[in-house]
């Protein structure tokens, strides 16, 4: 199939956008689900590294006698040096993320600064839950994967069709939701004991705390679906091989927000027993 042939027969915007650098990409290798996954399989990879990062840090202040600046728990603190690396790595993250967004070609650097980024960043968010709930981190491991399949399962069966209106849906409900989350963030730190923030809170510790996480693990899941279907497009668009970056990239950010959707619902879930 001819490349403008294959452009016209694939309409994601994004894919449109990566196959505008293939002349600097090279070669007509089509895209394939094996090297999808494989990319999937390095960004994986990446995250965990930048897991192995986070416990090694914490051993090593640990051992060397640092500084204790917050006790969680009962055998789970957090030491002075890591809020700054914590900081530090929000940062750069967020800065590779906003990169990748804009210039997908350069996903292959910026994406696995992202992923290590993530990486610690996930880390020690489920050790700070896992300091205050017994066991929640196994159970949002699982729980995550069996969404992931049960998603798999639904869009190659057929049983859900992924068409833009519930692309547009799905997204526009992401949207709200981040910008929910960043006002909400931003007023947390301007007036953390403002009337709006103490009703938000307690908003969030009751029942409808639990709505509203189980709405964003139902938003982390579609998007498990859309990505899904760009993915299936690639391959049988037969667009560039360089996109299968871009598809294994798109699906590693829907599984980390769905993995942090997970762990929240359950926590909130236990505060509510």
């Amino acid at each position: 199939m001819a490349v403008n042939q294959r452009r016209s027969s694939f309409a994601n915007p994004a894919c449109a956008k990566v196959m505008n650098f293939e002349d600097s990409y090279g070669g007509e290798r089509a895209c394939t689900f094996g090297g999808v996954f494989a990319k999937v399989a390095y960004f994986m990879a990446i995250v965990l590294l930048g897991v192995g990062a986070f416990f090694y840090m914490h051993n090593y202040f640990g051992s060397q006698g640092y500084t204790v600046s917050k006790q969680i728990s009962e055998g789970y603190v957090i030491y002075s040096n890591e809020l700054g690396i914590m900081i530090g790595a929000w940062i750069v993250t967020l800065i590779a993320g906003l990169v990748a967004a804009f210039a997908p070609r350069t996903i292959p650097v910026t994406g696995t600064i992202y992923c290590a980024g993530m990486g610690y960043a996930v880390a020690i968010t489920s050790y700070i839950y896992a300091a205050q709930y017994v066991g929640i981190v196994v159970e949002a491991l699982v729980l995550t994967v069996l969404i992931i399949a049960a998603m798999a399962v639904l869009y190659f069966t057929g049983i859900v069709k992924v068409g833009e209106k519930f692309k547009t849906i799905v997204l526009t409900a992401l949207i709200a939701s981040v910008l929910g989350g960043v006002v909400f963030g931003l007023l947390s730190w301007l007036a953390p004991n403002s009337v709006i923030v103490t009703s938000i809170l307690k908003l969030q510790s009751g029942p409808l705390g639990i709505v509203f996480a189980v709405i964003g693990v139902l938003i982390a899941a579609a998007l498990l679906l859309i990505d899904f279907d760009t993915i299936a497009q690639a391959v049988s668009s037969g667009v560039n091989k360089k996109y299968e970056w871009y598809c294994g990239y798109s699906l590693m950010l829907s599984v980390i927000l769905l993995y942090l959707k997970v762990l929240q619902l359950l926590a909130r879930l236990q505060d509510n027993k």
